[in-house]
């Protein structure tokens, strides 16, 4: 009876280790041929929509960046007096590939009159290039601040402020100070944009490490002959969102 029940142990032990060393030849015959995952694919990358080869091609010193009162980059401008103006993508991506005193090379646009250039992409000084690789449509407008804090700005005019469109839009200041005033300002305020002439503007804008501008809403020769003007970013006249007269459209029924 002992002999029968230690030969069934003996019996049950042997199948359980040959299943072991079957199944442990089986792992590791697939683990040897199993193959690795495939990589991920790399990431597509952005191509122009259009050939900008046949641009003009405008090279020279990057002087400072052209700031929006928000502090973003706007343009450049170069050490010939040529103000480069891009999208805010492209201006967003500038600082990475070059810094005031460096060359730069700009494919894009040149103005007719004015010493502008729309730039559609721009090379730095160590062979990296950014473009514009969205088609055409209308520009995304830059950020304007609506509060924060008062900058004065006073010196000496270096040029007057062009936009994209060729309109002068304020001044730019030896200090390479930045002030908006806006289209229908700067014609009233003309001599004083003039280059040579001494400016006081004090605005909301910014003041750090890449530049100072503002949306100017007083300024002047200098801070004793300051008037007052609505700022370039001022809302169009009319009642204030929210009021009794905002929903009125001027002329209709409604407003008699």
């Amino acid at each position: 009876m002992d002999i029968h029940r230690r030969s069934s142990c003996r019996l049950l032990a042997g199948v359980l280790v040959a299943g072991s060393l079957v199944a442990g030849s089986a792992h590791a015959a697939g683990k040897a041929g199993a193959q690795p995952p495939s990589a991920a694919p790399a990431a597509t990358q952005v191509a122009p929509v259009f050939d900008l080869a046949p641009l003009p091609v405008t090279s020279g010193q990057l002087v400072q960046y052209i700031l929006s009162p928000a502090g973003q980059v706007a343009g450049l401008l170069l050490a010939d007096g040529t103000q480069v103006f891009c999208p805010q993508d492209l201006g967003e991506n500038l600082p990475a590939i070059a810094r005031p005193g460096e060359q730069v090379s700009i494919s894009g646009l040149k103005g007719i009159g004015h010493p502008i250039v729309r730039a559609y992409a721009v090379t730095g000084p160590r062979g990296q290039r950014i473009a514009d690789v969205r088609p055409a449509s209308a520009p995304a407008p830059y950020d304007s601040p609506s509060i924060g804090p008062d900058v004065p700005v006073d010196g000496i005019v270096l040029a007057p402020l062009y936009d994209m469109q060729g309109k002068v839009q304020g001044a730019i200041m030896h200090d390479h100070s930045v002030v908006y005033v806006g289209e229908a300002n700067a014609t009233r305020l003309a001599a004083w944009l003039r280059p040579g002439a001494s400016l006081h503007a004090i605005g909301i804008g910014v003041s750090g490490e890449r530049g100072t501008a503002i949306n100017a809403r007083e300024i002047g020769p200098d801070v004793n002959q300051a008037i007052h003007i609505e700022p370039a970013d001022a809302p169009p006249p009319g009642a204030f969102p929210g009021s009794a007269g905002y929903d009125v459209i001027p002329g209709s029924a409604t407003a008699q």
